[in-house]
């Protein structure tokens, strides 16, 4: 216990060094800079009694737009936590980056200490924390939600690798669990890791004594995690259709067509922080980490010696040879995917286009070849061969990677005043943000060739309702993001216009009764009439059949694994374990 303590604690500081740029006033600039006003939007939505949130005010020029019926909610759910318990939106933000740096080492030495002990964990609980893509996810792009599904790779790989190990049903949960909240964390990065998670699994059955057995519980565990994730993941697959976001993510300049990276890219390239282009023109390296790879290597080297070494004096431990090897072919496959090698496997799992950036890879070749740093020290056997080489790589690594974990500048005067002003939500950060904007909205194509939403500042509307036609006087009795309740005296039959996007799930009800929608207009805003005389007016977003049955699809599998819990805890034994 304390040799685990005395680990957390040196995870802990080696993460405080890292995040030190968070201490500063205000926010450094970085390309993803939307997570403060994400993050109000969302405890807007979430006070006025939405859940789970979908719909946000202020985003999408002012119109607002479903953000959270598509992007990955977990996040800002942490955050909103975080500012429920009196911190700022912008430390809030802050801490959520630190927790994604801390719990991520954390959840690397689990696994690797279950793998090959706790000096192998720490090592790769600091190469896992000091590689040069989480500088780049940090402080360059701000890349929020993927720097936290860090967290979660190495959990299920842990989960899984102890369903194999001990046949306890209480890894089986924990599994679903953490693939859940990997897919409602970051769904871009759950779907390559679920190309590569079969390998692993594969291998696991394949060294399996009872493979039936666990290829079942395999299986079932993927589909508690479908099923504890639908509210979010099946209404963003089949809504989208209604979205522009094929234009935005699929084409241009977001193709995944020219983001590939060049071999000599992985190994070094010049640090930047400006974006990636087509060819060798990137404003930003993609490099893995000559320490990372170099270590990935003579890991393997050590294990295959060993092997040799001592293949006829006993029988090889599963761990010991053979999951070394696969995870360096992890490791060399998700470099592969980042090259333009790789487009004709891009081509086939037309999924894949929505990762725009085949760099995304990195995230696994970071994970792997952190897994192989741990090998690597197991491998060295004397414990002072672990202790000197052990010391040496931290040294190597703090010297060749700490100096990126900075950013390019402060913003030393942001407060939450200005990152949650009106100004900058409905017209900065929405700008750089529109993808779920309802399809048939009028675009337009920049000088890059890049879609753009055709609207001017100016344009922005001031109010939340408009008269378009007739003589009527309005008085707005709630203004929430999913409704808008208003009492209208209409001397004549007139023409009313809700500034916010149609989108599934608007209904307007006058006196009561739904009313007909128009959006035939430029922004498809919510258009509808209203007869002469007094009513009572309101336009809410409810949810639609697919929604309805994702959200008790979700409901029912957490019932689900309340009971299984509540069974394996309460049967005679009290132990979680596995029946045939």
């Amino acid at each position: 216990m304390k040799t685990n303590l005395v680990a957390i604690i040196i995870i802990l500081f080696f993460s405080i060094v890292v995040s030190l740029p968070l201490l500063e006033s205000g926010l450094f600039l970085m390309h993803d800079d939307q997570h403060v006003a994400r993050l109000f939007v969302f405890d807007e939505a979430l006070k006025a009694g939405q859940f789970p949130v979908r719909w946000v005010n202020g985003l999408g020029f002012g119109f607002g737009y479903p953000l959270f019926n598509f992007y990955p909610p977990l996040i800002y759910i942490l955050g909103e936590i975080f500012h429920l318990a009196g911190f700022s939106f912008i430390n809030s933000i802050k801490l959520v980056f630190f927790s994604g740096v801390f719990f991520s080492g954390v959840a690397m030495y689990i696994f690797v200490k279950e793998l090959w002990g706790r000096a192998a964990g720490v090592i790769s609980s600091l190469f896992y924390l000091l590689v040069p893509y989480r500088a780049l996810d940090l402080y360059v792009r701000g890349a929020l939600a993927e720097s936290f599904s860090f967290v979660w790779l190495p959990l299920v790989l842990w989960a899984f690798y102890k369903i194999y190990k001990t046949n306890k049903t209480l890894y089986v949960y924990l599994s679903a669990i953490f693939l859940a909240l990997l897919m409602i964390t970051h769904n871009l990065i759950f779907l390559p890791f679920m190309l590569l998670l079969p390998f692993y699994l594969l291998f696991l059955i394949w060294h399996s004594s009872r493979k039936l057995f666990t290829i079942y519980h395999f299986l079932f565990t993927i589909a508690l995690a479908m099923g504890l994730s639908a509210y979010f993941w099946i209404p963003a697959i089949l809504e989208k259709k209604y979205t522009i976001v094929d234009e935005m993510l699929l084409q241009n300049l977001a193709d995944f067509r020219i983001h590939f990276v060049y071999p000599q890219q992985l190994w070094n390239w010049t640090w930047g922080f400006g974006g990636s282009a087509e060819g060798l023109a990137d404003g930003i390296s993609f490099k893995i980490g000559k320490l990372h790879i170099l270590v990935s290597f003579a890991a393997v080297i050590l294990v295959l010696a060993t092997w040799i070494k001592n293949r006829n004096k006993f029988k090889s431990p599963f761990t010991i040879y053979y999951l070394p090897f696969t995870f360096f072919i992890l490791f060399l496959f998700s470099a592969f995917m980042t090259t333009f090698y790789s487009k004709f496997i891009w081509e086939i799992v037309k999924p894949l286009g929505y990762l725009q950036f085949p760099w995304r890879y990195l995230t696994f070749t970071v994970l792997f070849s952190s897994i192989l740093s741990g090998a690597f020290i197991y491998y060295l056997k004397l414990p002072v061969f672990k202790l000197v080489f052990g010391a040496i790589l931290i040294f190597v690594l703090l010297f060749s990677n700490l100096k990126l974990f900075k950013p390019r500048e402060y913003r030393f005067d942001l407060t939450d005043e200005i990152a949650t002003s009106s100004e900058v939500i409905n017209w900065d950060v929405s700008k750089t943000s529109f993808e779920y904007v309802p399809k048939e909205v009028t675009l337009y194509q920049d000088g890059r060739g890049v879609n753009m939403f055709s609207i001017k500042k100016s344009e922005i509307p001031e109010n939340k309702l408009e008269l378009i036609s007739g003589t009527a006087t309005l008085q707005i009795v709630k203004n929430n993001p999913d409704e808008i309740a208003f009492n209208v005296e209409s001397l004549e039959d007139s023409v009313l216009r809700a500034n916010v996007f149609n989108f599934p799930g608007w209904h307007v009800l006058v006196d009561k009764q739904n009313t007909p929608i128009n959006d035939n207009n430029d922004l498809k805003l919510i258009t509808f009439k209203v007869p002469q005389g007094v009513h009572e007016v309101k336009v809410q977003f409810k949810n639609t059949n697919v929604r309805t049955y994702a959200n008790m699809l979700t409901l029912g599998s957490v019932i689900v694994l309340i009971m299984l819990i509540i069974r394996q805890v309460t049967n005679r034994s009290g132990r979680f374990e596995m029946r045939k």
